[in-house]
């Protein structure tokens, strides 16, 4: 989980040596967001396409004070901002589903690119399906140092960094159980970076382990069904930090328009508003779905002026495959010993 300060953050996740490397990216739309970070949900809800843009702490920026730098007076957009894209299927020979995320999280002077192999072994259990998944990971980070030149002298600076950029590459993998009861309610724990020690020679950073807990509920108002209260929380630690998400949603209508709020401990309260337009439709449009939310930051980074908040928007895509029952025919009573005719 990232720190709340960036400048701390951005000291201690990749500037010194027992700093942790890898922060996971963080989603204020996270029931949107489960793939990479519990691969036992993949494989549920039909073939889903996601496609997530974040822009936390927008405005943030850093100013290089060091007058012996070539880069002094010379200032740097150094907010966090992730772009992601997953796309998961069940599958049914392999009795469970396959996904594939693919994020870039560019934060301070580092850039990551991640991808993620997942599979999940899913069998109905009760009245929902349990998912216990496996994935593998593959990242790259990139570390620019050219603008730590000149500051030879400050120890939290990693001297392999200085002036110049560096790139490593990280293999990992996660491990998670989920189980859900579809339109009723799901939860989850899963934990990521489960190796933590593969890759990160020359950047000399070393990934830290996250867990998490997910759940949510569908709450139908008895009075009007064409309403639905949707409560939601994530929790996220390495055991030395925890960060909360909770959150409540309004549904109107099957999903035609949504809304509600979020709250992140010691960082955000949120609003979020999205739709699902052909919800009620018999095309293949159903299954459009789009989101926005925006962090209300109430940390001293929006009263300082520091930051204006953070923009998020989502666009998610799902369909399924219902094959067509066969039925047989005969052109006539003088066929009847014959092979049948196949509609379709």
């Amino acid at each position: 989980m990232r720190k709340n300060k960036l400048y701390i953050f951005i000291v201690l996740a990749f500037t010194t040596l027992s700093g942790f490397a890898q922060q996971d990216p963080q989603f204020t739309q996270y029931m949107y967001t489960l793939l990479p970070i519990n691969p036992g949900y993949t494989g549920t809800g039909g073939i889903c396409a996601t496609f997530n843009f974040r822009q936390q702490w927008a405005g943030f920026k850093e100013t290089c004070t060091d007058q012996n730098s070539a880069f002094y007076g010379q200032t740097y957009n150094v907010s966090p901002r992730d772009i992601m894209l997953t796309i998961h299927a069940p599958i049914k020979a392999l009795h469970g589903g396959l996904g594939l995320s693919v994020y870039t999280d560019k934060y301070g002077h580092q850039n990551d690119i991640m991808v993620k192999l997942a599979y999940a072994f899913q069998w109905n259990l009760g009245s929902g399906s349990l998912g216990i998944g496996l994935d593998a990971e593959l990242l790259s980070r990139k570390v620019n140092g050219d603008f730590w030149g000149g500051r030879s002298g400050d120890a939290t600076i990693v001297n392999s960094l200085l002036n110049k950029s560096v790139n490593d590459m990280y293999i990992d993998f996660s491990f998670g159980v989920y189980y859900q009861v579809p339109d009723k309610w799901y939860a989850g724990i899963s934990a990521t970076q489960l190796l933590s020690t593969i890759g990160g020679d020359k950047v000399e950073q070393s990934a830290a382990r996250h867990f998490y807990a997910v759940g949510g509920y569908n709450f139908v108002i008895p009075s009007n069904p064409n309403w639905m209260l949707k409560p939601s929380a994530l929790l996220k630690t390495d055991f030395k930090s925890v960060q909360l998400d909770a959150t409540l949603l309004a549904d109107w209508n099957n999903g035609l328009l949504w809304f509600g709020a979020s709250y992140r401990i010691v960082d955000c309260f949120a609003l979020l508003v999205g739709t699902r337009p052909f919800a009620n439709a018999s095309n293949a449009l159903r299954g459009l779905e789009l989101g926005v939310s925006y962090d209300i930051n109430t940390s001293k980074l929006m009263n300082e002026g520091r930051s204006f908040g953070g923009p998020e928007v989502m666009l998610k895509y799902c369909f399924k495959i219902v094959p067509h029952p066969t039925t047989h025919g005969y052109k006539g009573t003088r066929l009847l010993g014959n092979k049948p005719i196949e509609y379709r």
